[in-house]
């Protein structure tokens, strides 16, 4: 009988198309079958009329046998909708010699001409997509390849992520549930997780659209200027400073065709700072803070969001291991404040609780967020000391050949930024000429 069910699901010799994969959650299967190493696994893989309430819940491996039994390369499936984090995730895991397994959609479309990955589905938009037709086509996978892993890229795949989790068989890269992420993506409901938890921040107000703007409310609880900013947009999108009630009044009416919640907060004068953590169980494993050119700053040139300087700040991370404790936090989660020269102290401003944009400067600068999540040797370094990091693209600036000429480059760094670019280029060029950047 085992030997059947290897020979109808697991053979080596079915070919492995992406329409044929997602086939298969239509056929009524046994409750174990064979892999292809000769190991029983167990496949929910049913038919739609069972896949309610009394499905059984998947029988996964632990992490620490899959380590014990590497010998192969890693398989990833890698859930992706904002394609530029999709590609630095590609980077992380090609250094720990991983074959990824790609689901994404049009927003990421440009990850489909890398080299580094085979897509198994594409769909328009990840929040419109069945997520039964992804279940089944990645539970097929696991049960063909053996994945080690399932890893969303941003908050739109952790969303998604989320509604099949549990019902996964292949493991899943540490993330929080689906009420966390809400609720620290939210930068109202944020905010009052912070208050709560002691985490200095700015004071704020919110309005559940533009038009319930009160120029009057606004300067007595606040005073000008202020900072407005929708509640869950990310990029620099909709944010305005408004420095007076003259502005104001010109902002609101600008927005009358808005409809959006948006986050009212002080302005404050200072210095940007961020920090990124992957944490498991409410407990932070790795962190990295760095200084941050003004997010509304647009002459700081070519590398103004790639060249960093990386500074420990133990202050920040004492602010943000109270919201990962209070929280329960697992996975990776990036957190933007601002330091009050006024009042002498960080406030923290707002929480993006997926990967970062500069998680290849800290990759190679000496820390991946991608390898603690994966069944794979090697230590890591807590935290960073003083790290500047300045990508190839810097070779390009007047003040990218003076850190060259003057010894602060290092070139390590540098030839292997240049050494992933020109081995996998097409995502980015294909990104920069779509301007997949610039889509919502």
């Amino acid at each position: 009988m085992l030997n059947t069910l290897f020979r109808r699901h697991c053979s080596p010799s079915q070919p492995l198309h992406p329409l044929q994969i997602g086939l298969n959650i239509m056929q009524p299967l046994s409750i174990n079958q064979l892999r292809e190493d000769g190991t029983i696994a167990a496949d929910h893989s049913l038919t739609r009329e069972l896949l309610g309430d009394s499905r059984p819940q998947p029988l996964r491996e632990p992490m620490s046998a899959l380590r014990n039994r590497r010998s192969k390369p890693l398989n990833v499936v890698l859930i992706c909708h904002f394609g530029r984090t999709g590609y630095n995730i590609l980077r992380s895991l090609k250094a720990v010699n991983a074959r990824v397994y790609l689901v994404h959609d049009q927003r990421a479309a440009s990850l489909g001409y890398s080299r580094r990955c085979k897509v198994v589905h594409a769909t328009q938009d990840l929040g419109s997509a069945d997520p039964d037709q992804v279940l089944g086509i990645i539970n097929d996978l696991h049960l063909r390849v053996g994945l080690d892993s399932v890893i969303a890229s941003d908050v739109e795949s952790l969303a998604f992520l989320s509604k099949i989790r549990e019902r996964l068989l292949a493991p899943v890269f540490p993330m929080a549930d689906a009420g966390t992420l809400a609720t620290l993506n939210d930068k109202w409901t944020f905010y009052k997780l912070c208050e709560t938890a002691g985490v200095a921040v700015p004071k704020s107000l919110s309005v559940e659209c533009q038009a319930e703007f009160d120029i009057e409310a606004v300067e007595r609880e606040l005073g000008y200027p202020v900072i407005v900013k929708p509640v869950n947009s990310y990029g620099q999108r909709g944010i305005a400073i408004l420095r007076d009630r003259m502005q104001a009044a010109k902002w609101k009416e600008s927005q009358v065709d808005h409809d959006q919640p948006v986050i009212i907060q002080e302005y404050i004068e200072g210095t940007d700072w961020a920090i990124s953590v992957f944490a498991q169980d409410g407990i932070i494993k790795h962190w990295i803070s760095w200084v941050c050119p003004s997010q509304l700053d647009l002459g700081y040139g070519i590398g103004r969001f790639l060249a960093t300087e990386f500074r420990p700040r133990d202050d920040l991370f004492t602010m943000i291991q109270k919201v990962i404790t209070a929280t329960g936090f697992s996975g990776v989660a990036n957190f933007d404040a601002r330091y009050d020269d006024q009042a002498c102290k960080m406030k923290m401003l707002e929480c993006n609780p997926r990967f970062f944009n500069r998680m290849s400067a800290a990759r190679l600068s000496g820390l991946d967020f991608v390898r603690p999540g994966l069944p794979v040797a090697g230590d890591q370094p807590m935290t960073l000391g003083n790290v500047g990091y300045y990508p190839w693209q810097e070779l390009f600036s007047a003040r990218g050949l003076q850190r060259l000429v003057r010894g602060q480059w290092r070139m390590a760094p540098l030839l292997h930024d240049i050494f992933d670019m020109g081995t996998d280029p097409l995502p980015p060029i294909v990104r920069k000429w779509v301007r997949e950047d610039g889509r919502d």
